[in-house]
């Protein structure tokens, strides 16, 4: 309050003054502000270590397209290979491991009626890297591509024999 000559009266008895107001009501700002970034954290800490905790309907990427499956997984007859990539040029003479794919498809009937063809790459099974390799072998063999070791040694030049060392 002022009285009449401008000059600032001071505070009646349990008022406080605009500042000592002001100074509290940014404190409690900042409290509240602090408040909501730590609940915030706690709850982002929360989804992240326990997502089960949280219904499914927030998930939706995880949860393939409900239908009537008409025709169940098929295998196509097509194989890809899988390894770890390396961007080194040098690295594709060097031995690595690879994994052999399998294409496989199936129909599902969506809920409006259309027929939707899904298709995916799996590893594959014991038995079917088997046949992979017998028809590849197969392959080879009728196209006599495969060299055995009988057909090198009789494409060799007989051994010479040494005055020191005689091959008998």
């Amino acid at each position: 309050m002022a009285d009449l000559e401008g000059r600032a009266s001071p505070p009646e008895r349990g008022r406080k003054s605009e500042t000592e107001g002001g100074k509290e009501m940014v404190e409690v700002l900042i409290a509240f502000g602090l408040l909501l970034i730590v609940l915030i954290a706690a709850a982002f800490l929360i989804y992240y270590f326990f997502p089960a905790a949280f219904p499914a309907f927030w998930r939706h990427a995880h949860v393939p397209n409900q239908g009537v499956i008409k025709r169940d997984w098929v295998a196509t007859g097509r194989i890809d290979f899988a390894t770890q990539f390396s961007t080194n040029p040098g690295d594709n003479d060097q031995p690595t491991e690879f994994k052999l794919l399998v294409e496989e498809r199936r129909i599902v009937e969506s809920i409006a009626g259309n027929e939707n063809l899904e298709i995916q790459w799996r590893l594959a099974t014991l038995r079917e890297a088997k046949s992979v390799i017998t028809q590849y072998h197969k392959y080879l063999s009728d196209n006599s591509l495969i060299k055995t070791v009988f057909d090198e040694t009789a494409s060799l030049p007989p051994p010479v024999t040494t005055q020191g060392n005689p091959s008998d």
